[in-house]
């Protein structure tokens, strides 16, 4: 009976979608913002496309705040739903789901977020809205689902430690981060996880998951007075009267050259060649946005894959990004090949780095790139999660309510001296960490 009301939910919501849905590439993504009685900040924008809400609360308490308890943050998350005074795991499932609403977490290097998807109409989202706060003010972490999803983690841990992509992503981020809280996978270790209490768990979730450390982001096609009222009500379950807590850490950054190989017995040889870069709102974060499009992240038509995969075969993939975070994030590129041509590869993909570093894009890769881009915006921000996500960045990395309306604006404005001039300022050749995990044909 349930599944067949859950179906019909979800028929109706389709059906809405695909009747009344609009062209949102061509409309000003217009911003509200709000700061509610007890201090959270609040983004806002009124999708009239279908009618739904999306919520997302954002908490400073990525996996950087785990201390010595690594995979702490990840795991109390995971939990949240599991229980609370008055409920049991199925209750709270079955509410969602009979509701046709979608409760979800997440957990990044910087931050953390709570969400909720929900129909508006209000014998959907009462409900939802209702068992949705109760896990904010009043999680309870029983013991039996503690220890259950703590054996599932570490069981997807030790599976991961046979996949040499991870074992070489995992390295990579220890190598260039040393004893910085971004060095560690989110997910944590077997080792970690398996010292984790369920007193841990309480204390991470007292101390993280209240107002004092939160940012509020709504899309909906309900009314402002009524998104104001649910803000407000969020506010108010969150208000645990907790100061937001400040964790001194260790942070050692790895600001010298590297070269590591570890042996594992595979054919493929998977690479990683960078560095850490750039802050998230720093100034040069979109000249190297643009000229990271033209060098490795733009695809088949990015210098990188046109070099090692057109022309010479060395691979099937090879791929470059910059991922500024709240402190300096990552500039990497990542590349599998065989274990023999491994360091041909990492010689051509550094020959070919120091020289985009000196001199930049030609002309016509800076018009495409920029073309590309600002033609491509749009469909970024074509459903109501892709705003939601974006909504919730410009909150926690404190950006531009215009961030949106100004990006395309901002892109067009970039020249080749810019992007040169970024390069040169945050790529530092001389610091470049370079890893490979592959067979003994990989290796110098």
């Amino acid at each position: 009976m349930m599944k067949s009301r859950i179906f019909y939910l979800y028929k109706i919501t389709f059906f809405i979608i695909i009747m009344s849905i609009t062209n949102i590439t061509k409309a000003d993504v217009n911003i509200s913002s709000y700061e509610t009685k007890n201090g959270i900040k609040v983004l806002f924008f009124k999708s009239d496309n279908i009618p739904m809400i999306d919520i997302k609360i954002t908490f400073d308490a990525g996996s950087n705040r785990d201390g010595d308890k690594k995979g702490l943050s990840m795991l109390t998350h995971s939990l949240l739903d599991e229980g609370t005074s008055a409920k049991k795991s199925e209750e709270i499932a079955s509410i969602f789901e009979s509701n046709g609403s979608i409760f979800n977490t997440s957990v990044n290097k910087d931050r953390s977020s709570i969400s909720l998807r929900s129909l508006t109409q209000q014998k959907y989202l009462n409900p939802s809205l209702r068992m949705f706060l109760e896990i904010l003010s009043d999680s309870s972490f029983p013991n039996n689902e503690v220890n259950l999803q703590k054996k599932r983690t570490i069981s997807t841990i030790i599976e991961d430690q046979s996949d040499p992509s991870e074992i070489a992503s995992n390295l990579f981020f220890k190598e260039i981060y040393g004893d910085h809280p971004y060095s560690h996978p989110s997910v944590g270790y077997a080792d970690s996880v398996k010292k984790i209490s369920r007193k841990n768990i309480k204390d991470f979730y007292e101390k993280n998951i209240n107002a004092k450390n939160a940012s509020i982001a709504i899309v909906s096609s309900l009314p402002k007075k009524e998104v104001i009222a649910i803000a407000e009500k969020i506010s108010k379950s969150l208000d645990k009267s907790k100061k937001k807590i400040t964790i001194n850490e260790i942070r050692t950054i790895n600001k010298k050259e590297k070269y590591i190989y570890k042996n594992f017995n595979s054919e493929q040889a998977h690479i990683y060649v960078g560095l850490v870069s750039i802050k998230r709102g720093s100034e040069n974060h979109l000249p190297l946005y643009v000229g990271n499009y033209v060098f490795g992240g733009s695809g088949f038509s990015a210098r990188l894959m046109q070099e090692l995969r057109v022309k010479r075969g060395l691979t099937y993939g090879v791929y470059s990004y910059v991922y500024p975070l709240k402190e300096e994030g990552p500039f990497l590129i990542g590349i599998e090949t065989k274990a023999d041509q491994a360091q041909k590869s990492v010689k051509l993909i550094q020959e070919m780095l120091a020289e985009f570093i000196k001199e930049g894009p030609t002309d016509e890769e800076l018009k495409h790139a920029k073309n590309s881009i600002i033609n491509g915006f749009p469909l970024r921000i074509d459903s109501n999660s892709d705003i939601l996500n974006y909504l919730s960045m410009i909150n926690y990395y404190n950006l531009s309510k215009d961030y949106l309306k100004t990006f395309t604006s901002e892109i067009s404005k970039i020249t080749k001296k810019d992007i040169i001039n970024a390069f040169n300022k945050e790529i530092n050749i001389n610091s470049l960490v370079t890893l490979i995990v592959g067979n003994a044909k990989a290796k110098k």
